[in-house]
């Protein structure tokens, strides 16, 4: 029975009344979030709401992918090569080693350090283990900092694992699970979340989003996480909410595009910026204000595009996949 308005009711007919609840609005699917919230992730959200949202994402790696079209060029190549050898990398050990080497220091110093490393040492991590002189191994990364530290960390870590399985790998964990991976690297020291994400991403091909000081910086900026958030937050929170599909790439170009736009760099300062003293029109100027909907004209735009220059890309094939990590994987 719907109520009328200005209609009456004797006392004796109150209780048969029923009142029809109103239809809630119908949803607008192209700016909802890609995944349900946890409660647990509340404190990371934006106060405009639950973000990013599925388009955002899209948007983002679209037009940060036509500035730095190199970016997604060499993570091309890396897929490539991992579908070509069956979703793994060659050594999960070097992987680990030398994403550690990179924390807190420059690209050009973590892969000095790496070449230095890997040139005193050229036969087996095992050498690294078993080294009497602790002092050799700082020598060979002192460009990348924190020597003493590093070296430390490092021979800890191949030495636990020699003891526990008979040789300086990590390649046994090529078979566990994401959650697998991240507790077994975990109770090493120097292995934060933000380097374990990066080895399930790059070297075994999991569907990650590490969260670096760029990253954090930038999604800080578009409102896709909270100004409170931290590095370890913003990454639990925006690993559940990127579509699986543009993680890597998403990842990658927000690394770049801190590290050379003007707008986006911390103080205002990127580490390299354009050669010619002039300033990149960022595209990501104007997504915090667009409160998780992308505006029409600039949707069909980006999407046309996106269609345009991305084929689908090929699975990697069941059979080269551990049972343990094909849903995972595939």
């Amino acid at each position: 029975m719907k109520i009328i308005p200005g209609q009456t009711f004797s006392s004796n007919s109150v209780h048969s009344i029923k009142v029809e609840a109103a239809k809630p609005p119908k949803k607008d699917e192209s700016i909802m979030p890609s995944k349900r919230v946890p409660k647990k992730f509340v404190k990371q959200m934006p106060l405009s709401g639950i973000r990013p949202t599925i388009e955002e994402c899209r948007y983002a790696t679209t037009s940060l992918s036509e500035l730095h079209p190199d970016v997604v060029d060499k993570n091309d190549t890396s897929r490539k090569t991992m579908l070509e050898a069956c979703g793994m990398r060659d050594s999960i050990t070097d992987s680990v080693i030398s994403t550690m080497l990179s924390q807190n220091t420059t690209d050009a110093n973590s892969k000095a350090a790496w070449s230095k490393l890997k040139t005193a040492f050229p036969d087996s991590w095992d050498d690294v283990a078993e080294c009497d002189d602790l002092t050799i191994i700082e020598d060979t990364i002192r460009v990348a900092g924190l020597a003493k530290t590093r070296a430390e960390r490092i021979q800890s870590i191949l030495r636990t694992v020699k003891k526990e399985r008979g040789e300086a790998s990590l390649d046994y964990i090529r078979d566990f699970n994401d959650e697998e991976v991240k507790k077994e690297l975990s109770r090493f020291k120097g292995l934060g979340p933000k380097t374990i994400s990066c080895v399930l991403l790059f070297a075994l091909g999991r569907n990650e989003f590490p969260v670096d000081t760029h990253v954090l910086r930038i999604t800080q900026k578009m409102g896709w996480v909270s100004s409170g958030s931290s590095r370890e937050g913003a990454y639990e929170y925006l690993n559940e909410m990127i579509p699986d599909d543009v993680k890597m790439d998403l990842h990658c170009l927000l690394v770049r595009h801190g590290k050379v736009c003007h707008r986006c760099a911390a103080n205002g300062r990127p580490q390299f910026p354009p050669e010619n003293g002039s300033k990149l029109v960022c595209p990501l100027v104007s997504v915090s204000s667009w409160a998780g909907s992308v505006p029409l004209d600039i949707s069909k735009s980006f999407t046309e595009k996106d269609t345009e220059k991305k084929p689908a890309r090929k699975k990697i094939k069941k059979e080269c996949v551990p049972d343990k990590v094909k849903s995972e994987v595939l």
